[in-house]
């Protein structure tokens, strides 16, 4: 039997030709090249599929297209089912992507210094951010037209949140 892990969820389409968004679940991602399995679980038991391309969006985000999956609508019967690889394909030692981001300075474009990342929940659309600021929690959605830039050496994030929503959680 083969020991698999997550390596993330698929989220979205991309384009028209089968690729999609995978938002990943993992530290170490491996970079993945043209013909290496992947796997999504499908009726019952993991699918083994072959990579034709993949590239990196962010830490966290990859876009990927993968053998028989040819079209738009091929591509969007795929959102939400987990993608697998290996084991032994890890890089790093098992932790959670979004564990890696607490404690993370978040920075708005506008406002500066938000506060500092206390959490990250989980949703099938998207992660959100939790940005703990004199006790307040703000909620800030992880995607790309509001997160700007991760510094992985500096510790931020930077966002360009929309018209009110700081206020929202600042000014109650």
């Amino acid at each position: 039997m083969i020991d698999l892990k997550v390596l993330g969820t698929i989220t979205r389409s991309h384009g028209l030709k089968g690729a999609f968004k995978v938002n990943a679940h993992s530290a170490g991602i491996p970079a993945l090249e043209k013909d290496e399995p992947v796997f999504i679980q499908l009726q019952g038991g993991p699918v083994p599929f072959f990579v034709e391309e993949c590239s990196f969006a962010s830490h966290d985000k990859l876009t990927m297209k993968i053998e028989g999956i040819d079209t738009l609508e091929a591509a969007e019967r795929m959102i939400g089912k987990e993608i697998f690889l290996e084991r032994n394909r890890f890089e790093a030692p098992e932790e959670d992507a979004s564990e890696e981001l607490l404690g993370f300075e978040v920075f708005d474009e506008e406002k500066g210094l938000i506060g500092k990342i206390s959490g990250v929940l989980e949703n099938p659309q998207h992660p959100i951010l939790e940005i703990a600021q004199n006790g307040i929690t703000i909620l800030v959605p992880w995607v790309e037209a509001i997160v700007k830039e991760v510094d992985l050496e500096a510790k931020t994030v930077h966002i360009e949140a929309p018209d009110g929503l700081i206020d929202l959680y600042l000014n109650g």
